[in-house]
């Protein structure tokens, strides 16, 4: 009789050069990074994820909202080498950072999803974008919570303001990376967001399967009530990540 085939018989292994580059780079498992990456393989065999795919993934979770602006936001941060798709390298490293990175990773990591011109600061323009852009998306959740207007005042208030002269009401122009960290640290509000840990730490330490179909759902881009990561586990650093 002869031996059962695995399903990922066909599947080559992920290259060790980029399993030690992952690995050194995240908090995943050598055996959980393999797993991602065979199902990876499954949904795309490309082995890469367009702009397209994205947009499909927004859509899926905010079915009322206008997706193309967050998604784009998404896609950049994740396309690091800025070749116009994610391949699976780069797509664990973003998914590492909207998961388990510490909270200050998470914070510069929103930096960077924010930053859009890539040179190191933050203007009134880009923070106004992104909380456009998340309003777009959330289509009337965000405005019931907050009208966008004072949403966008609040936001330079909290990340222009002088430091340095808290009795002077001038904003800033821009605010650094370094300066945007320590203000989001101390932002109780920013860091109970930031600070929680999504379903894939708590269950790590369960059977390879229970990691491997958590990731598969995640590529089917199912729903969010069906979903086990999170319900924005390819791009969650909003505003205040």
């Amino acid at each position: 009789m002869g031996q059962k085939k695995s399903r990922y018989s066909s599947v080559p292994p992920l290259e060790q050069v980029v399993l030690r580059r992952i690995t050194s780079a995240t908090s995943f498992l050598p055996d959980e990074i393999q797993y991602f990456y065979y199902d990876f393989l499954k949904y795309t065999p490309t082995g890469y994820l367009t702009l397209a795919d994205f947009e499909k993934f927004y859509q899926t979770l905010f079915h009322h909202g206008a997706t193309e602006n967050f998604a784009k936001y998404a896609f950049d941060a994740y396309d690091t080498n800025r070749d116009e798709m994610v391949d699976f390298e780069e797509f664990i490293t973003g998914l590492y950072y909207t998961t388990k990175a510490s909270p200050t990773e998470k914070i510069r990591w929103a930096f960077d999803l924010c930053d859009r011109d890539n040179d190191n600061q933050l203007d009134a323009f880009e923070l106004e974008n992104i909380v456009q852009a998340l309003y777009e998306l959330s289509d009337v959740d965000m405005s019931r919570v907050e009208v966008y207007d004072d949403a966008i005042e609040r936001v330079k208030e909290l990340f222009l303001s002088n430091q340095d002269d808290i009795d002077s009401d001038e904003l800033l122009s821009t605010v650094t990376k370094s300066e945007f960290v320590t203000i989001a640290q101390k932002d109780s509000t920013i860091m109970k967001l930031i600070d929680c840990r999504p379903l894939i730490n708590k269950r790590r330490s369960k059977s390879e399967s229970i990691t491997g179909n958590l990731f598969k759902k995640q590529l089917k881009f199912q729903s969010p009530m069906q979903k086990s990561l999170s319900d924005s586990t390819l791009a969650t650093p909003n505003i205040n990540d």
